[in-house]
């Protein structure tokens, strides 16, 4: 018969109230815990329909700001979580950082299988899941690295990326061979829904963050500034490059339609001209690859994007972790989603598997314009008494345990050296 924790055995000694009043506080940071819950409400938001043009002068279209903006402000901040995990403040070195990495793998291949399994459901969500377990994967070498090197390879990568992603993506496509479409595992990668180019540059940053002291006053002050800069000078530049690059493109298309018809009337038309499908070099657009690499709209993978909706994400993490400092109690049942994300994502996604297709049992719940405000707080309402109900008597989500139950199962193995010993080599 097991043993209660002793975590479980002061919940039941407390009142429901005195448990409220404590959840959170430190050495919790949850004003994380809260910008974790937000991201959640942001995507379920996202899934039900919520693409309103943003007017300014309209509050009733600024639900629109979720789009885009909530997964990559969820990116940062599971950065910051695996920042606090394998050490907050510090970076892991030897044997911790061994113990570290290995956590890390468990942890990715529970959240890689939970990810497939709710894509089996055949619901008409781009679950998020998968790619969540191939970036816990690709980011294990980072975990020893300095916050500064952390900055520069995350600046790197987004830089980068976009513009190499965009660019073999057009040569792929000119070459005849298909580009993405014809590559499955490619375009799951590096240019689906969550592509690896963005997601992994953000999560670095995340992880830089979690190396700052972030319980203190000063420190969320400096992220909620620094980011309201990055946002402004990501939207703002990249708004106004890519209206440069817009027209630069409509030049550069109106030119070759030129040469195009100019060869054709040259050449005769039995022959190929300059700009014939024949000509696999024709297809490729200089015009396009900056298009996507320099993006800025929301789900773009541009650079443009990345610091825009990244310099949003941290801006909000500061706000988050000042107003949890302030009215921590207020915001309870918001930590309480966010500190069981996986499980308030998956019960949300099981959601739609029930109320939608294949099962239908209410179709039109998240399909209808008029309902979509109503479905929104109707999920995020259910969230909030579900998940603060259990955290408050269980503490931990249930699909955490579970993550939590790989990474310590994959570390549970013995170094090699161990072994060795353990055999008298």
């Amino acid at each position: 018969m097991s043993t209660p924790s002793l975590g479980a055995l002061a919940r039941t000694r407390q009142s429901f109230f005195e448990r409220w009043a404590s959840f959170g506080q430190a050495p919790r940071l949850s004003g994380i815990d809260v910008a974790r819950g937000l991201a959640v409400f942001g995507m379920i938001g996202v899934h039900v329909g919520v693409s309103a043009s943003f007017d300014l002068a309209d509050p009733l279209t600024w639900t629109t700001l979720v789009s885009g903006r909530s997964s990559i402000l969820f990116a940062v901040v599971a950065g910051v979580s695996v920042g606090i995990a394998v050490g907050a403040g510090g970076r892991p070195t030897g044997e911790e950082l061994r113990s570290a990495r290995l956590k890390m793998v468990g942890r990715a291949i529970a959240v890689l299988a939970l990810g497939l399994a709710l894509e089996l459901l055949g619901t008409e969500i781009a679950v998020i899941l998968p790619i969540y377990g191939v970036l816990f994967l690709l980011i294990t070498p980072f975990l020893g690295m300095r916050r500064r090197t952390l900055v520069v390879t995350a600046a790197a990568l987004a830089v980068v990326g976009p513009t190499l992603v965009g660019t073999v993506n057009a040569l792929t496509s000119s070459a005849g061979t298909g580009g993405s479409p014809g590559a499955p595992g490619v375009a799951f990668l590096l240019s689906g829904a969550y592509p690896l180019t963005v997601w992994l540059p953000l999560m670095l940053a995340g992880l830089a963050l979690a190396r700052c002291e972030l319980g203190a006053v000063r420190t969320a002050a400096r992220l909620a500034l620094v980011g309201a800069i990055l946002a402004v000078a990501g939207y703002g530049i990249g708004t106004a490059v890519n209206g440069v690059q817009n027209g630069w493109a409509s030049d550069m298309a109106a030119s070759s339609l030129d040469a195009q018809g100019s060869a054709s009337v040259g050449g005769g038309t039995g022959k190929a001209g300059a700009g014939s499908a024949s000509d696999p070099s024709a297809a490729f657009d200089p015009g396009s690859v900056l298009s996507s690499a320099w993006g800025v709209s929301p789900h773009s993978g541009g650079t443009f994007e990345i610091i825009g909706s990244g310099g949003f994400a941290i801006a909000v993490i500061g706000v988050c972790l000042l107003s949890a400092r302030w009215i921590r109690v207020a915001l309870v049942p918001i930590a309480a989603v966010g500190s069981m994300p996986l499980t308030a994502y998956t019960a949300h996604v099981l959601s739609f598997f029930v109320l939608s297709a294949p099962l239908s049992l209410a179709p039109n719940a998240f399909a209808e314009s008029s309902n979509v405000p109503l479905s929104w707080l109707g999920c995020i309402g259910v969230l909030l008494v579900g998940c603060t109900i259990w955290a408050l008597r269980r503490g931990r989500g249930p699909l955490e345990r579970v993550t939590a139950w790989a990474s310590r199962a994959m570390n549970a193995a013995p170094a090699p050296r161990e072994r060795m010993g353990a055999t008298g080599a």
